[in-house]
């Protein structure tokens, strides 16, 4: 038995697998990175005539991660990424609001309760 792999034994409680919080951790990382570079660029730290694709690939990486992380509770007993469930929806509603309107960071933003969430199950 190696370390960590006791679920098998009697008394023992089942650990949870790392992939999963790894992945929660990903996404949740990813997040942050996109709505740090959303932010900079909206307030004109940043200037991105030529590096728009960064925050479109950003969001491209963390709407994978959030995606791919959602599914761990049906292939591993890490229930923690149930919480990122609801961040798939102002996932799905960010890229269709204008970014130049209110609505798109506030879209943005309605997602960060999920990535919280997820990140204290975690423990």
């Amino acid at each position: 038995m190696g370390i960590g792999r006791t679920a098998g034994r009697r008394g023992a409680t089942p650990t949870r697998p790392p992939a999963a919080r790894r992945l929660v951790a990903a996404a949740a990382a990813a997040y942050v990175a996109n709505c740090l570079w959303g932010t900079a660029v909206a307030v004109r730290a940043i200037r991105t005539e030529k590096l728009r694709v960064v925050h479109h690939g950003l969001f491209v990486v963390t709407a994978t991660l959030t995606g791919v992380a959602a599914t761990t509770p049906a292939w591993t007993r890490d229930r923690s990424a149930l919480f990122l469930l609801p961040a798939l929806v102002p996932l799905a509603l960010a890229p269709r609001t204008n970014p130049r309107s209110g609505a798109h960071w506030r879209v943005a933003v309605a997602a960060a309760p999920s990535y919280l969430g997820a990140l204290l199950a975690r423990r």
